[in-house]
Formats: structure tokens, C-alpha cells, sequence
């Protein structure tokens, strides 16, 4: 299960100032509520909540100290501190020019980093991205992925490409890759490589085709 720092980091992205303007979804059931509260189930359906195994409960303890966000007294719902309205969203226009600067950055190669080191995302990285996927060629002994191990280890090797989602099984997973601005030969060298992770040697492809379409089913909605 991820930690309390993660599970808090994570939380705090999806109701911050940067994403809200973006994020119609979340915009949108903030803006339902006139205390400014969200229901946890929302949270817990998002991809990226859901591949680290967590409940409720745990998104309530993660950010029972944040200085963003407050949970409620039932612990099944949270909000921007004090009630604090969502930002206006963005229109198409704004949100390119929001994202100037980190277009400019990605034209000197690497992707704009926040001061945590992660990538700076903007809404057209959310936009069809590609799917690849990894897996565990002749796992020894008792053996589970670890979908942030695999994660970094990718972002080490390629790091033109932008990660936006990583999900995984025991011994496959999948890592969905911003398809805005991508370097293409990176993402053709990600597509047949062959990393060392974990101990185990791990296969990487890029989904298509039929394929392509069951992970959809699969998976589909929210990040």
C-alpha cells in the first residue's frame, strides 16, 4: 500500500489550484456542494488512487495534517481548506497560454519539473496517451511488481517522456505516456526495452489494436 505521503501528495494534486482550472470533472463536483465538500468515492476512482490499494480511511488519516485540505467529520469526505472555492476553469485558449512556459521547456528537451521533481503537467498531456505495456520475463521465487519502482526506473531512462499513469498486477502492468509534445525516439526505444528492475528483468511494448481497446474497457475513466 502507498504511504501517507503519497496517498497526501496525490490527494492534494487533484483538488490544487493547477489542476482544478484544468480538471472539468473535479471542478464540477466541488462545485455541487456549497460547503465545498467532495465524497471519497471520488478520489477512490481514479486510476492512479486505485493502484495503490487503499480506502477511505487512509485518504483521511493521509491528510488529516494537510494545510490544502480538511476531512470531515464522518471521514468520508474532504475539501479545500476552509471551504476554499475551486478556480475558474481555463479555457482552451488560457490553458495553452498557462502552458507557455513549460512548452518552452519541453522544446530544450527535458520536461518542466515542479520543486518536487515531477513533471509539470498540463491538460493536453491527459489527452491519448499511449499505453505501454511491462512485463516480468521468468520472475524467480515469490515475486510482486512494484508500479513506483517501475515508474522511476522509466523516468531514469527516458527522461523525455512524461509518465501521467502506472498501474500493475503481480507480474504486468501498464504505463500510460503523454502522447502532447512526445519524443518519438524515446518512445520507440521504451516500446521494445528491456530494463533490469526490481532484480528481475522487465519487457516493455506499446499497446495497440485490440489490445489497445480491452485496456480501455479495463481501465477507462479518471486518472
Amino acid at each position: 500500500m502507498a504511504s501517507k505521503a503519497e496517498i497526501k501528495k496525490q490527494v492534494e494534486f487533484y483538488l490544487s489550484d493547477s489542476n482544478l482550472s484544468r480538471d472539468k470533472f473535479f471542478n464540477e463536483k466541488l462545485a455541487e456542494s456549497k460547503e465545498g465538500w467532495l465524497d471519497l468515492t471520488h478520489i477512490l476512482a481514479c486510476n492512479k488512487v486505485k493502484a495503490m490499494g487503499i480506502a477511505a480511511k487512509d485518504i483521511a488519516e493521509a491528510i488529516k495534517d494537510s494545510t490544502q485540505l480538511e476531512v470531515d467529520s464522518s471521514g468520508l469526505k474532504i475539501r479545500r481548506k476552509g471551504g476554499k472555492p475551486a478556480p475558474e476553469l481555463l479555457k482552451k485558449r488560457d490553458s495553452k497560454g498557462a502552458s507557455k512556459e513549460e512548452e518552452k521547456k519541453e522544446d530544450e528537451g527535458l520536461p518542466q519539473l515542479d520543486a518536487r521533481g515531477n513533471p509539470v503537467l498540463s491538460n493536453s498531456d491527459f489527452e491519448n496517451p499511449i499505453i505501454i505495456h511491462f512485463k516480468v520475463e521468468n520472475a524467480q521465487g515469490e515475486f510482486k511488481v512494484n508500479w513506483k519502482e517501475v515508474e522511476t526506473a522509466v523516468k531514469n531512462a527516458f527522461p523525455h517522456l512524461k509518465i501521467i499513469y502506472s498501474r500493475a498486477d503481480p507480474l504486468e502492468g501498464d504505463l500510460a505516456v503523454s502522447s502532447h509534445r512526445i519524443n518519438n525516439a524515446e518512445l520507440a526505444k521504451l516500446s521494445e526495452a528491456k530494463l533490469k528492475i526490481q532484480g528481475q528483468d522487465f519487457a516493455f511494448s506499446k499497446t495497440a489494436g485490440e489490445e489497445l481497446k480491452t485496456f480501455w474497457q479495463k481501465q477507462g475513466g479518471h486518472y
